[in-house]
């Protein structure tokens, strides 16, 4: 086990460090989001400083990582003002000064936001996303939005407008989708933290792919206004409100990912709570962080049931579920019932409901839709409200077969992927023999997805190439702080987020 974490914002953060050596300042761009807020509250390094180092960060990597696709033009003048306020006394919040980046599905005031798609690629909102809105009102300083595979739909970061995204320890694989600009941005110091979303999976693959950490909050918890696929709304009209029948707004939610456990806990008491459009936003109480781990069972399992995974992420796993039995949780082998049945479940209800508005959207402009969306979207048979009341029934059924399991194993530990970080141009996978398509490479996630629990994703290792390797901590809904408080137990195990060493070869390469 890797008990090694990264040096502390006190011990490393102020003005002399910035003139420091670029290995020195390479590693300031590794600190968590919670040490340099901590940093800017207390006078070591200003906002303005923050950010010139992130924006030389992102000239060094970007170039080859291609993570962001739009800068900010009004970054160093937010910087600026959350300067100005700290001189009189007045920080802007928990996150004051604190750089971060944000899916290019999510709107953003006065800033292109495509969803990856040229059908969107002049849009710029007249409003930001409720998320959005929230973390710039507790004083973050938005850097720019970052890449996504187009409308969220694929597993590897590409799209028409942009290209694709590779990953920082390794830029001949993928760093996940649809969020895998963010976690590129994350893992390679671009960027302290990143707002995305998660439907299928989009933050908890890549930050599995790039060993960073990250939260699916219970579905529910943080509003979705804001969030694409939608059509703009004419000049001077609001933002719509997500459709509470849409599959993507009752399986999905707005989700995030950063360098430290601590960051993801903070990022959720920020963003948590109605905002009075998103009808299925719940006003539930989040409670205190959690500062032991009494009352916490768990049950760990290899597989969600369908696909089988690697041993070495097995074996993460099991050293996951080994060393909370060593903190002195009940912890037992097996898989809830019915999980089985939970990937098949959510394809089906996520096929019987379609895309309706990329369809709308891409009326006469059919064309510009990249290859493989043109083909899935446009292609398929409309399903009835007959087939999405039966995927919904399947689904619910499932929930209270898992839910009733959770009686008395309330934490589930589970892999990410039946594969850590992996080459896109590649079809097919041999896992313990079988065959494994590119796009069921994460069932696991999928099988997660439909239950709406929330979910962190924790590194625990590195696999048998030397990549990342994450965890599924799965909660009862609306327990995240018992996820976190798991989440911030393993991590304190295997150690924080650990830089991707230099590995890297031509992403063009065949």
């Amino acid at each position: 086990m890797n008990n090694t974490a990264l040096p502390s914002a006190q011990a490393t953060v102020d003005r002399t460090s910035m003139d420091r050596t670029s290995t020195d300042r390479e590693q300031l761009t590794r600190l968590s989001m919670t040490e340099w807020a901590s940093a800017m509250r207390e006078g070591r390094v200003t906002a303005t400083e923050c950010l010139e180092l992130h924006l030389e960060r992102i000239a060094e990597e970007n170039p080859r990582l291609n993570a962001i696709v739009t800068l900010n033009p009004l970054a160093a003048e937010e910087a600026a003002a959350a300067d100005r306020a700290a001189a009189d006394g007045r920080p802007l919040g928990p996150l004051h000064g604190v750089p971060f980046t944000v899916k290019d599905t999510l709107a953003t005031k006065g800033l292109r936001t495509t969803a990856g798609s040229p059908l969107l690629g002049d849009y710029v909102p007249e409003q930001s996303a409720t998320a959005v809105r929230r973390l710039q009102e507790a004083g973050a300083v938005l850097l720019g939005k970052t890449n996504c595979s187009e409308f969220a739909v694929e597993t590897h970061t590409r799209n028409p407008l942009f290209g694709d995204t590779w990953n920082p320890w390794d830029t001949g694989l993928t760093s996940g989708g649809s969020t895998g600009g963010d976690s590129a941005a994350v893992a390679s110091g671009m960027s302290a933290f990143g707002l995305g979303t998660d439907f299928g999976g989009s933050i908890r693959w890549p930050a599995h792919c790039t060993g960073v950490a990250s939260l699916r909050p219970t579905v529910g918890l943080v509003p979705e206004t804001g969030l694409l696929p939608y059509v703009p709304p004419a000049a001077g009209e609001s933002l719509p409100a997500p459709n509470s029948m849409s599959a993507l707004h009752r399986l999905g939610t707005v989700a995030w990912l950063a360098r430290s456990v601590e960051d993801l806990g903070v990022l959720l008491g920020i963003l948590a709570g109605p905002d009075g459009v998103d009808p299925s936003t719940v006003p539930v109480p989040l409670g205190a962080p959690l500062d032991s781990l009494a009352g916490i069972s768990c049950a760990w399992f290899e597989d969600e049931g369908t696909h089988p995974v690697r041993d070495d992420l097995v074996a993460a796993v099991q050293r996951a579920a080994e060393a909370l039995e060593g903190l002195g949780v009940p912890t037992k082998q097996g898989r809830p019932p019915g999980l089985e049945r939970a990937a098949a479940a959510f394809v089906a209800l996520r096929t019987a409901e379609g895309m309706p508005e990329v369809v709308e959207l891409a009326t006469g402009r059919e064309d510009e839709l990249g290859a493989n969306l043109r083909n899935s979207v446009l292609g398929a048979e409309p399903g009835t409200v007959l087939d999405y009341r039966k995927a919904a029934a399947e689904r619910d059924a499932i929930r209270a077969q898992v839910l009733g399991f959770m009686a008395e194993h309330n934490i589930l530990l589970l892999p990410v992927a039946s594969l850590p970080a992996s080459d896109p141009r590649t079809g097919t996978f041999s896992v313990r023999g079988r065959e494994i398509p590119w796009t069921e490479l994460g069932s696991c996630c999928r099988a997660i997805s439909i239950l709406g629990f929330p979910v962190a994703v924790v590194p625990c290792g590195l696999s048998s190439e030397g990549l990342p390797v994450g965890v599924q901590v799965v909660g009862r809904p609306y327990r995240d702080r018992e996820v976190l408080a798991v989440a911030a137990a393993l991590e304190r195990e295997f150690g924080r987020f650990s830089p991707p060493p230099p590995r890297s070869r031509p992403a063009s390469a065949d």
